[in-house]
């Protein structure tokens, strides 16, 4: 069965569903009606048989007094104990209409019921004219009671009269409501007509629209059908094609982008060698000619200048590396050490560093050279600049299952508009480093092409002074455990 054949079928139900509530709301009527008419008659049924008990009860009590036997006596008893068990069910019979009136007609049962227990006591005390006047009273009571039934007849007749008014005008509803529905259904069934032709066409028509916008190469606006049927399934899966095609372009887009920056990666690391190339004349022969001037300035115990040759050397032998060499982060380290023990050569108290390592995050894979420059970077902006000097603090741990390397200064800051452009994807490349030749800018796109991800760089204000550039590497698992250990320096 399609889903079309059920639309037809749920238009067939739903007027059956109406005619049969119709129809269920008419018998409900009638039963409520019955119901209420037999309520009435018991009620009247009741009363009368409250009046004829009262009269019974006092015929039983004269044959008693009359002939006191055990036969006289029990139907004596049985009568009363009918008169006592009627006050229960006239209680149920109250309404704000008969309440007073219905009050008093049990209590006045309950005098009845006393004067003839105090007819039978007296007699029974051989009291003849306490017993006489108290069935005299009884009597009386029992006259009242005949007189209180006739009224309360009179008040059910008075207050079921609007009862019969609403049934009358309940009919005359029920009669027009049979024309209203009718109306009803039979506007359904036109709407209905109408709501389903439109529906396929408007679907078919969206569904053209939809192959028009594909065929014209725009993938980019969905084709919509609220319809539950075999257009509906016809158009979710012209749809899901639309966004398989949409997903296999920006596919295709992003294999070519990724392309162009290996391309201009490899460009950028060609020119980076170029301009070592360029900047060095035979770094082979100055890393030897600096070892032989530390030796001899060692042989002739000038001990400060031995190290710092042989601090240059290292720096210059790292400097030999290959660009896209991974190394680990201990080796950054060694070089900026080695880098900073030259600054404080030159510079002596101008500039304090200090190291905070996790010992157990530096054997993490790093591109080479992506930490010197940002070193170099807070010196030139953070310590050089003012006559006091300032400090560097360089961290490396690891949190959230990651890597982190920060550096922080306490210059001035890093303007926005730098930030913007350190970390941009544009191919601008204004901020550079003046020893090896690589800047801030060409460490964040090295990094991005290592890390495989966009965001590998943070650069924020270090509270009131200064800036802290942050990188964070994914950790890696192994073999052994290290226990973190802190040193600082």
């Amino acid at each position: 069965m399609t889903r079309i054949q059920r639309k037809i079928l749920t238009m067939s139900l739903m007027i059956i569903l109406i005619m049969g509530a119709f129809w269920t709301a008419i018998s409900y009527i009638n039963q409520k009606s019955i119901y209420e008419y037999n309520n009435i008659l018991e009620r009247y049924l009741l009363l009368n048989h409250v009046s004829t008990t009262s009269g019974t009860a006092l015929a039983k009590l004269s044959a008693y007094i009359s002939t006191p036997s055990p036969e006289n006596q029990t139907s004596y008893e049985t009568y009363r104990d009918q008169l006592n068990a009627s006050k229960k069910k006239l209680d149920q019979l109250k309404n704000q209409a008969n309440a007073i009136a219905l009050t008093d007609y049990i209590y006045m049962l309950d005098s009845q019921v006393e004067a003839m227990d105090l007819t039978v006591m007296m007699h029974k005390l051989d009291k003849r004219q306490n017993s006489s006047d108290a069935y005299d009273e009884a009597l009386q009571i029992s006259k009242f009671i005949d007189e209180t039934t006739l009224l309360l007849f009179k008040k059910e007749l008075t207050n079921q009269k609007q009862f019969y008014e609403s049934m009358i005008e309940v009919t005359n509803h029920l009669r027009s409501l049979g024309l209203w529905i009718l109306g009803i259904v039979l506007i359904i069934s036109i709407a209905f007509s109408y709501w389903f032709s439109k529906g396929i066409t408007r679907s078919i028509y969206l569904l053209t629209q939809g192959a028009k916008e594909v065929a014209a190469g725009n993938f980019d606006h969905p084709i919509k059908v609220s319809s539950n049927d075999e257009i509906s399934f016809l158009a979710k899966t012209f749809d899901r094609m639309r966004e398989n095609i949409k997903e296999l372009v920006a596919e295709i887009k992003e294999k070519a982008k990724l392309e162009k920056e290996i391309k201009e990666y490899q460009l950028l690391l060609k020119e980076s060698e170029l301009k070592r190339l360029h900047n060095q004349i035979n770094p082979h022969f100055l890393f030897n000619t600096l070892n032989t001037l530390s030796k001899k300035a060692y042989l002739e115990d000038a001990f400060e200048t031995s190290d710092l040759i042989s601090t240059v050397a290292n720096l210059l032998r790292y400097n030999l590396r290959s660009v896209d060499e991974n190394v680990t982060i201990r080796d950054e380290l060694d070089l900026v050490k080695e880098y900073l023990t030259i600054l404080k050569a030159r510079f002596s108290s101008r500039i304090s560093y200090r190291f905070e390592i996790e010992e157990a995050c530096l054997e993490t894979q790093v591109p080479a050279f992506f930490l010197q420059p940002i070193v170099e970077n807070a010196f030139k902006y953070g310590v050089e600049p003012f006559e006091e000097g300032g400090s560097i603090v360089v961290r490396v741990f690891s949190q959230d299952n990651e890597i982190h390397v920060s550096v922080q200064d306490e210059g001035c800051g890093m303007a926005d508009e730098v930030k913007e452009q350190v970390l941009s994807d544009l191919k601008a490349d204004s901020i550079k480093s003046k020893s090896t030749g690589i800047g801030l800018r060409n460490v964040v796109q090295r990094l991005r092409l290592f890390t495989n991800k966009h965001d590998v760089m943070e650069i924020r204000a270090a509270g009131n002074k200064g800036t802290v550039v942050s990188i964070k590497f994914p950790a890696i698992e192994r073999s052994e455990d290290h226990e973190a250990a802190h040193y600082r320096r």
